[in-house]
């Protein structure tokens, strides 16, 4: 009873936030015909900085939180807790896909809503669609950098030209939720574009102070900055420089994030030109960019609370006004900024603390909203357990991902095994985990998972099994995928190089078949993990690396990044359109189109369907780890699960057996006694198999690259 009149209170402050008028965003095409093209930066017109004012997304969040603020809507539902369980019977099951990669013949909006995508969503399984990359991002303001954006540079609360509208969203978010699937959106990233809000900051405007971690430089320390002689409106500051301004007490020493032995995303200063603001003086500034100076990293700590803000009205706007049930947060650009000094003080893991804490208020004030969070950063562990404890509802499962992938291309399931053990050791709830094949475009083999500052051992161990990876990946002809740590491979290349395949454009049906049996194996291993199961667009359609040079790059790993960004027509709606929207190619896929995948019994759509529908019955997101017996095989994971008492399969124990070996697998365990009274057998419930138990356990045998799941039953 308390949960249906909590569910009517969720839907009452939806319905209240539905009604109130959504204050209006200025759109970055508007008709004054000024564009960030004509404007030099130079020169203050003050015209031209009211209509950048009408366009910042820092204007518009103070409109936005007039929804809100003052009002009984702040205190409507509680917000410290964690609402899991609810989210896990809604949606334990999502797909994801980037809206700046998508192909869509007129909007992508207009191709999310029709029939054909939405029963094919269906008859997968999926409950809900999380979309990336959806809003306006620097590509509007015609702005050089050093790297292409990819549409994550965020510059405006509005959706894109080529996503859509808001009208567009609500008919899609309407006729989504009448097939039982809801819609999850992405938080404004803390490195955000180049946009209104950027120029405002560098042109001296007061409100605007403190949004960015940006520095003026006083006039008399110009000289140690690079100058500008480009098109380009900031470059990188040279050592020389950054140790100048350093002695000057103008830019902090190197930050904490500099020294860890992780792959983050580089934080850099960049200069920008002399600008001119409306008070007449000249000015200059230093700011951070995270991986290029197209992409300035918001100030979470500066007091006027401007990038709080900023984000703040994302989440009204997102959750409120457009009824987004679940949105995704990224804090990876705070993490470790502290100042480092001489001899400071490594220990414990307080380095993450600003991006947790940052996790943890987002979080809360969604849950105010009656939104839930999602984590994507690949943190270490204890920095995932910190911000899922009164904060994040859900975490991005790194560590099982990368694992698994390792364990793939070895053969070696060991540290798979450690992983899922260490989490469980930690007190981590598997429930709040969000599994995916791959998380993210690139698979991070620094294990940032395993991260200990106070350990240099961990560095050592990660470091064997880098090497140990980066040579299975090597006799494959793969090593020239890697750029320090990273694999850039699409999750289908990823397969197919493990797989000795080299040629991605020419692909057998063998080949194909190979594809789709490596992707089915790290999809069941992760479909059958208790909490949420998310496939991906690239997963789905196979997405293969554009081919190299096809883009212009700056640097070998900027080549690699986007080679594996190319477009895909997710939609099945794309006509004969080859490009995205921000001018990314049609990259080439090992698979047909989703609607006739996943109708077919031996591809990789078909086999998820399956699957998915297997880990419904059982109940799986449900589901509490209670063993994990040893293997004698080092390719085998066996995994033993308790299951709920409402699943269809009237089953109380499953048991996941995974062999990532290249050879069949005679495995033989044991159960716990608490587990089973009497006689019992295991029934593997795709295959239809039975094996019955002896005396010292049960013996199950697994073909190579093969994941099998049973449930036991007794012989009563």
């Amino acid at each position: 009873m308390k949960k249906k009149k909590y569910i009517l209170l969720l839907v009452g402050l939806l319905m209240i936030l539905s009604g109130c008028s959504a204050p209006k965003v200025g759109s970055s095409n508007a008709s004054s015909g000024l564009s960030m093209e004509t404007e030099i930066m130079g020169r203050a017109n003050p015209g031209y900085v009211q209509w950048l004012e009408k366009q910042a997304m820092l204007n518009a969040s103070e409109k936005l939180s007039t929804v809100v603020s003052g009002t009984n809507l702040f205190w409507l539902g509680p917000y410290e807790k964690p609402r899991v369980d609810m989210m896990l019977k809604i949606a334990p099951v999502w797909v994801t896909f980037d809206a700046a990669r998508t192909i869509s013949a007129s909007s992508v909006l207009l191709a999310l809503q029709s029939d054909s995508y939405l029963r094919t969503m269906q008859e997968l399984g999926i409950r809900g669609i999380h979309i990336t990359s959806m809003r306006e991002n620097g590509v509007i303001w015609g702005s050089p950098t050093e790297q292409r954006q990819l549409g994550d540079d965020t510059v405006s609360y509005n959706f894109s030209k080529g996503f859509g509208n808001e009208k567009g969203f609500n008919t899609f978010l309407r006729k989504a939720n009448k097939q039982g699937i809801i819609v999850g959106d992405t938080v404004i990233p803390f490195a955000t574009g180049r946009g209104a809000d950027y120029f405002l900051t560098v042109r001296g405007v007061e409100s605007y102070k403190g949004l960015y971690c940006m520095v003026e430089v006083p006039r008399e320390l110009w000289k140690h900055l690079p100058e500008i002689t480009t098109r380009a409106r900031a470059v990188s500051v040279d050592e020389n420089s950054l140790k100048a301004l350093r002695r000057a007490r103008v830019l902090p020493p190197p930050l904490v994030r500099e020294s860890l032995d992780i792959s983050l995303t580089p934080l850099n200063w960049y200069a920008t030109d002399v600008v001119k603001g409306l008070d007449g003086n000249s000015r200059r500034f230093v700011y951070l960019g995270y991986g290029s100076e197209a992409r300035p990293v918001l100030n979470w700590s500066d007091p006027s609370k401007a990038a709080q803000r900023l984000i703040s009205g994302s989440l009204i706007q997102e959750i409120g006004l457009l009824h987004v049930a679940m949105t995704s947060v990224r804090v990876s650009p705070l993490y470790g900024l502290e100042p480092s000094y001489p001899n400071a003080d490594m220990s414990g893991f307080g380095v993450g603390d600003t991006a947790v804490q940052a996790a943890r208020d987002i979080a809360q004030e969604a849950r105010r909203y009656g939104g839930w969070t999602f984590l994507e950063d690949n943190l270490p562990l204890p920095d995932i357990k910190a911000a899922t404890e009164g904060g994040v509802d859900f975490a991005l499962n790194h560590a099982l991902s990368t694992s698994a992938q390792y364990a793939y291309a070895t053969g070696d399931a060991s540290l798979l095994r450690q992983s899922l053990y260490t989490i469980l050791q930690m007190g981590i709830d598997p429930k709040r985990f969000i599994n995916r094949i791959q998380p993210e475009s690139y698979i991070d083999f620094s294990f940032p998972f395993m991260f200990n500052p106070e350990q240099k051992r961990n560095s050592a161990i990660s470091k064997q099994y880098l090497d140990t990876v980066r040579e299975k990946i090597a006799v494959n002809g793969g090593d020239v995928f890697f750029a320090g740590k990273k694999l850039y491979l699409t999750p289908a290349a990823f397969v197919a190089t493990v797989q000795g395949i080299r040629n991605f454009r020419n692909l057998t049906e063998e080949q194909r078949h190979l594809i789709s049996s490596g992707l089915t194996l790290l999809g069941h291993t992760q479909a059958m993990q208790p909490g949420i199961f998310m496939l991906s667009a690239d997963e789905l359609l196979g997405v293969l690396p554009l081919p190299a040079g096809l883009l212009d790059y700056t640097d070998e790993e900027d080549a690699l990044r986007q080679n594996i960004a190319g477009g895909y027509d997710f939609t099945s709606r794309g006509g004969s359109n080859i490009l995205t929207e921000i001018g990314l190619p049609k990259a080439p896929t090992a698979f047909d189109d989703l609607g006739t995948e996943v109708r077919m019994v031996e591809s990789f759509a078909g086999n998820m369907r399956r699957i998915i529908k297997l880990r419904n019955a059982l109940g799986i997101q449900d589901a509490r780890v209670v063993q994990l017996p040893k293997a004698k095989n080092k390719g085998v994971l066996v995994q033993v699960f308790q299951l709920p008492k409402d699943n269809s399969m009237k089953a109380t124990i499953a048991v996941n057996v995974i062999n990532f070996g290249e050879h069949t697998a005679t495995e033989e365990f044991s159960l716990l006694k608490t587990l089973t009274s009497g006689e019992a057998s295991l029934e593997e419930l795709l295959t239809g198999e039975t094996v019955s138990g002896g005396k010292d356990g049960f013996i199950v045998t697994v073909p190579a690259r093969t994941a099998q799941t049973y449930v036991v039953r007794s012989a009563e």
